[in-house]
């Protein structure tokens, strides 16, 4: 039997997950020879090289290290479950948590999280990844965040997720268009102006999937890198949008009225949630950082 230690798998996953030794040391909270002569061990206890190491151009995964980057994680998060259940955290946590999120969620959903997690663990760190869905996808895939906020949209098997919240969609116009004077508003009226889309893959084919599911072939004007200009530009006249994230305030940054109406159609809510990599370890603050966003 191969005699190899949870340290020596900890620290191959972390130099995986940070593409070196230096960052992984770091990380870890340990001398740089070490996690080297750590991983080196483990190297000759299994035969295999795990990484092709390239001056300047930091370590990748050889086809071995691949195979067993997924069991080490699935081995480190099982050896986490059961300390966890054997000796429960009591009382405030510290250390380090990454947390992703949908940049279109991040100001509507994350501070008010963020201050109830502060108020039970004062002394844990959190840190923030913004980005579309692809990116806030990757940073789990690669380690850079252990868990993340976003939409089910485009979320695939290899991602646990729970969910926070249900979103359904609504319109949003101009406060002086016509539409705007209807408590409720079709698809069929949204289809006959012009559609002011955000420019993410996920987001565009969803929505216009909600025109297509019944029969209509919307108009598309203008795409949008951020929610802010698409409400900027409905504000003041350049067309209309849907969305499900919906602030608090119906207005745009500079002041002018938007009309939010539901529509008419009954459609799907789009969830909320919290997600982490099936096979990524899971660390306590992560585990009370799940626990405490599920109760609210």
């Amino acid at each position: 039997m191969i005699q190899f230690t949870f340290r020596q798998i900890d620290y191959f996953v972390a130099t995986a997950e940070h593409g070196n030794v230096s960052a992984a040391a770091r990380a870890r909270h340990v001398a740089q020879p070490a996690m080297s002569m750590a991983i080196g061990q483990l190297e000759t206890l299994l035969g295999e090289k795990l990484f092709h190491r390239r001056a300047g151009h930091g370590l990748t995964l050889t086809p071995a290290g691949r195979i067993l980057l997924d069991q080490a994680r699935a081995l480190l998060s099982l050896a986490t479950q059961m300390s966890s259940a054997a000796i429960p955290p009591a009382g405030p946590l510290k250390g380090r948590l990454t947390l992703g999120c949908f940049k279109d969620l991040a100001p509507y959903i994350l501070p008010r999280l963020l201050a109830g997690f502060r108020k039970l663990h004062p002394d844990a760190i959190v840190d923030l990844f913004e980005g579309d869905f692809t990116a806030v996808r990757e940073s789990l895939v690669g380690g850079r965040s252990e868990l993340a906020v976003t939409y089910e949209l485009g979320i695939e098997a290899d991602i646990k997720r729970w969910v926070l919240a249900e979103l359904p969609p609504y319109a949003l116009l101009p406060a002086t268009h016509p539409l705007a004077r209807r408590r409720s508003v079709s698809l069929a009226a949204l289809a006959k102006e012009k559609l002011i889309l955000e420019d993410m893959a996920q987001s565009r084919e969803y929505f216009m999937s909600l025109f297509w599911a019944h029969g209509h072939q919307p108009r598309v004007s203008q795409y949008t890198q951020t929610f802010e200009m698409q409400r900027g530009l409905v504000a003041h006249g350049a067309g209309v949008a849907l969305s499900c994230t919906r602030p608090a305030g119906d207005r745009s940054y500079d002041g002018v009225a938007i009309a939010c109406r539901p529509i008419t159609e009954k459609l799907a809510p789009q969830r909320v949630v919290l997600a982490q990599l099936d096979a990524a370890r899971q660390s306590p603050l992560a585990a009370a950082f799940v626990a405490f966003a599920r109760e609210k």
